[in-house]
């Protein structure tokens, strides 16, 4: 069980990256002179990025909390 919990807290950090990267593309991008076309383009892949990371975030959170739990609950069984 605590090894589930330490890999969740890894893929939680992995994606704390993933936002930071995104959010430097996307200063890059800004940075750069794009196209209208091109621009609208890479603004919808990095909302839709951004929306599955968040998603995938909250699921990490949510299965963490539920770890938790169950793990609290096994030591409530183990002293009675």
């Amino acid at each position: 069980m605590e090894r589930i919990i330490g890999n969740l807290d890894k893929a939680k950090l992995k994606l704390d990256e993933a936002f930071f990267y995104l959010d430097e593309i996307e200063e890059l991008i800004q940075e750069d002179e794009l196209s209208d076309a091109a621009g609208a383009k890479v603004s919808q892949a990095t909302e839709r990025l951004t929306n599955e990371l968040s998603a995938l975030s909250g699921k990490v959170a949510e299965l963490q909390s539920i770890l938790l739990a169950l793990d609290e609950q096994q030591g409530s069984g183990a002293e009675q």
